[in-house]
Formats: C-alpha cells, structure tokens, sequence
C-alpha cells in the first residue's frame, strides 16, 4: 500500500513531466484513489501537501487545479504593468478603493508628514489577462498627488502616471519581502482557498530630490510568484 508520501511523490511526478498540465484541475479524490490503489483519506492528505508546496492550488469551488508556472519577480524598478507587457500578458486592474484619508501613525511617519495628515489611499487587485495575482495598497500625500483622484489608474501604471502627469520621477525603493498565508479574506478576493501561500512586499518609494512619493504594501499570490535577485560583490 502506497503512502501518503508515495502519493505525493506521484503527482508530483506527473506535474513534473507534463502529464498534469499547469492551470488545468486535477482529477478527483476517488479516481487518483482508484488509480493509485489507496484510500482517499491518503490522496486527500497528499494533495494537501503538495498545496502547501504551491505545486497545487484549492479553489473556493472545491476544485484543486495544478499551480501555472511560477512569475519570476525581480529586485528591479519594473512596474507590475511593464513587467506583464513583457510577458505578453493584458495588465489592468480592479480599482477597490480611491479615496483620500488621514494618516495613522505608521503611514505618517513613512511619508514624512504629520499624524492626520490627509492622504490618498489606493487599493488595486492587479490581474494578467484575467487573473488575479496582486493585490496592492498604497498611500500618497495628498498635497502633491490630489490629481490622481481625477485620473483612471485601472489600465496604467501608477508610476507612468506619475511621470506623465505630474513630472515625478519614481528612483529609488526600499522594499522587504516576507512570506505569509492568505486570510479568508485576502483569499476571497484571490478566488483561492484560506491559508494559501502569498508574498507581502512592503515599499518606501523616493523621487530623484529623495521626496517619499508612496508607501505600499503588495501580496503576491504564491502559487503564481517568486522572488528572483541578484548580487554583485
């Protein structure tokens, strides 16, 4: 009798080689169990561990699909945007909050203002073609980018706009990167199962005189991303 371990071994295999194509479901519990002459208890409890590998991902719909090839980030200025188009994918996003607010404690300090200061708070779900895999928070002050609130920034890049419109150069970011699990929430908005694996980047951006212009937070889906970066000694 096949273990859990065997079973994932398996699929992974099957993954590997192509036999389970990336995005496509993968077939039911009872049939891998007849398949592989196992219980469904074991095929469901190795299904599991390949979802927390990110090799596999559970839909709200109950359906486990094979994860698609991984998007490669890299440390470099590239806006979300430009990093699809040279993909060749259609980036745009889901505006789902734009609207302009105080600033708490955190965010006053990172912008370089005073608590309660009015700010702009952005919220975009970020899709390639039509799925969705970032979902991004951002504050501006308001006092230098009030006119982003009259601007469409569901099809462009923040930072393209900021050029364009407003002659503000985007040059130089600190940016930490931490792996998480997606809330019931965050993986709602995904269309994914809770407790998915994500990426949280959090980004302090700078114009060429040293000015903040933005502080933001981005959750890459975990299924669909790493994180690539070079060093030069």
């Amino acid at each position: 009798m096949l273990t859990r371990d065997h079973v994932a071994d398996q699929l992974r295999r099957r993954i590997e080689c192509g036999s389970l194509k990336p995005d496509t479901s993968l077939p039911s519990e009872r049939a891998l169990a007849e398949d592989l002459g196992v219980s469904r208890m074991t095929v469901r409890v190795a299904i599991d561990q390949l979802a927390a590998e990110g090799l596999l991902v559970r839909r709200p719909n109950r359906r486990t699909v094979v994860a698609g090839d991984k998007i490669s980030r890299s440390a470099s200025f590239m806006s979300f945007s430009e990093e699809m188009r040279a993909r060749g994918w259609r980036p745009h996003s889901e505006i789902r909050q734009m609207t302009a607010t105080v600033a708490d404690v955190s965010v006053a300090a990172q912008l370089n203002l005073e608590v309660g200061a009015k700010v702009i708070f952005l919220e975009r779900l970020r899709f390639a073609d039509d799925e969705p895999l970032a979902l991004e928070r951002v504050y501006l002050p308001y006092g230098r980018f009030a006119t982003l609130l009259t601007l469409n920034l569901a099809s462009e890049s923040l930072y393209a706009v900021m050029e364009r419109e407003l002659g503000v150069r985007p040059e130089l970011a600190e940016e930490s990167v931490e792996a998480v699990q997606l809330s019931t929430e965050e993986a709602d908005i995904f269309g994914i199962a809770a407790g998915a694996p994500a990426l949280l980047t959090r980004r302090i951006t700078c114009d060429e005189h040293g000015l903040v212009v933005e502080v933001a937070t981005s959750l890459y889906r975990g299924d669909r991303y790493l994180m690539a970066l070079v060093r030069r000694r």
